[in-house]
């Protein structure tokens, strides 16, 4: 019991020096970021601009989003995570919980080279990251990235996890092979409500958008436009909802965080009973994290279980009309 507290007292004296180094740095302001890619060489920068070198090999990485731990695990790093800041989802992974926000002693006593972010996260807390890296921590923050973007973001965490190419060779190998046993685009079309409040959809760049349509399905909101820049979120509303009930076979409703109305109270509301989706019954509830969060992990999964979901109820007879 001594050697604990002794060791916690120096972790809290250590923590309180670095936050005075953080403070005075902080206030004395900081110069640019240097070229770390060498002469020639192309840099590469996290989605805050803070420029990324390779780590030593089998680094300790502490994962704080639930995406970046998911295909940490696909790509084959699933040995190196100390501890993430959720949920495992099912995945069985034999480290500590932190939370969203864990405590700097927390992080301290786990002795990571790499902590895994997003940028919201690293922006709300700014002064407690940058104080990590006062610690000699690697702060790495990534935002969920779109269908388009998602090689690049592979890229990222090969380089950080040291598992290098073979990352992104083993993101192709999935892609490739989910794409390959789904066919066409030639199917229902299907739309997604991430919101049941406001009727939101996804934009045509996301990877739920993107999920949809590498089932062999076709995304029903092609044309909607996103809330905000670098949102994957877009308006839609119940009024084109019902306008556009000729060209909508399915309807998704999200379930997660962001929604929760449910296909039952879909199906109940007066204003939809006269859609041809409600009609036939082809309304569907499916989880957030399988549809909407980029995942290699989840991808196969979701395709399959999509298209095994609306196939369960046959193809409506009076689709077109």
């Amino acid at each position: 019991m001594s050697k604990i507290l002794k060791r916690r007292g120096f972790w809290r004296k250590k923590i309180a020096g670095v936050i005075l180094t953080v403070f005075l740095l902080a206030s004395a302001g900081r110069g640019e970021p240097s070229d770390i890619g060498g002469e020639g060489m192309p840099q590469l920068t996290d989605d805050m601009g803070k420029p990324i070198v390779a780590g030593k090999a089998s680094p300790r990485i502490v994962s704080l989003y639930a995406g970046h731990t998911e295909n940490l695990i696909a790509i084959g790093a699933r040995d190196l995570i100390v501890a993430i800041g959720h949920e495992d989802g099912g995945f069985e992974l034999p480290v500590p919980v932190l939370g969203v926000k864990p405590g700097m002693e927390q992080l301290a006593a786990l002795e990571p080279d790499v902590v895994l972010t997003r940028p919201m996260m690293a922006r709300s807390q700014g002064f407690f990251y940058d104080a990590l890296e006062s610690f000699g921590m690697s702060v790495v923050a990534l935002d969920p990235p779109k269908w388009d973007d998602f090689g690049r973001y592979i890229k990222l965490l090969g380089l950080v996890s040291g598992i290098g190419d073979e990352a992104e060779k083993t993101a192709a190998a999935i892609m490739g092979e989910t794409a390959s046993k789904t066919g066409g685009k030639e199917g229902l079309s299907v739309f997604l409500v991430t919101n049941g409040r406001t009727m939101a959809t996804c934009t045509p760049d996301s990877w739920a958008a993107r999920v949809i349509e590498t089932s062999g399905f076709r995304n029903a909101a092609r044309g909607a436009v996103s809330v905000a820049k670098g949102s994957v979120i877009a308006a839609f509303g119940a009024e084109r909802l019902l306008a556009s009930d000729g060209e909508i076979d399915v309807v998704l409703l999200q379930q997660g965080a962001m929604n929760t109305t449910r296909a039952e109270d879909f199906m109940n509301d007066p204003r939809f009973s006269s859609m041809r989706a409600v009609k036939n019954g082809m309304i569907f509830d499916v989880p957030e994290e399988d549809i909407s969060r980029p995942s290699l992990l989840r991808l196969r999964g979701a395709v399959r279980t999509l298209r095994e979901l609306i196939s369960s109820r046959g193809w409506p007879n009076d689709r077109g009309k």
